[in-house]
């Protein structure tokens, strides 16, 4: 197996660790544990900089490394929804995109097009596709994870930092999942070509 799929697959030990701690009533742990979380993301753009480095791009290493974005995404929103610091819709919106989007990605990828490569739309490509909108994405996510935890943390020291920080999670939440949604949207609309019968497509 390739350094970067190797680099991939470490998440997922390192994702379980993070939840894990989240569980400790201390808020120094938890600030020992909002690093850990910075390299978790840090670790997603390393993998493919391995990939590109090394030139180990391939169809195996695109899953593996939508699989593990799902999977950190996903059950670090139900960790923070069972802290009772993020609203149930936040992990909603991410489920139904997910399944939605892989969804019609599988299709594509039966087709002969990957993920990004399935993008035919100016916008779709610029939304979905570009270095700028993934790298924000992902910047996004673990700004608004990282704040989380750190009001985890901040509370567990002192209870009343609670109000003050509540409007600053909820924007940063709804912030994170409107670029989820508006990164999903190209997907579905590019995507209609990929359900179209051979007569159709002529």
């Amino acid at each position: 197996m390739s350094l970067a799929n190797l680099i991939t697959l470490a998440r997922l030990p390192l994702l379980i660790v993070v939840v894990l701690l989240l569980l400790v009533p201390s808020w120094q742990v938890q600030l020992v544990n909002l690093v850990l979380l910075i390299i978790l993301f840090l670790m997603d753009w390393f993998d493919g900089y391995v990939a590109r480095l090394r030139q180990e791009l391939t169809e195996l290493g695109a899953v593996l490394d939508v699989a593990l974005d799902r999977a950190v995404e996903n059950i670090l929103w139900v960790a923070f929804v069972q802290l009772g610091l993020a609203p149930l819709w936040a992990p909603v919106i991410f489920l139904i995109r997910s399944f939605v989007v892989d969804g019609i990605r599988g299709v594509a990828l039966a087709r002969g097009k990957s993920g990004f490569g399935m993008m035919h739309s100016v916008v779709g490509r610029f939304l979905v596709a570009s270095r700028f909108m993934r790298a924000l994405y992902g910047f996004a996510k673990c700004w608004t994870f990282g704040f989380l935890l750190l009001t985890h943390a901040l509370i567990l020291h002192d209870p009343s930092w609670r109000p003050s920080l509540h409007l600053w999670n909820q924007i940063f939440i709804s912030l994170t999942c409107a670029l989820c949604l508006l990164r999903g949207i190209p997907v579905i609309v590019d995507g209609r070509l990929y359900f179209r019968t051979k007569t159709e497509l002529g």
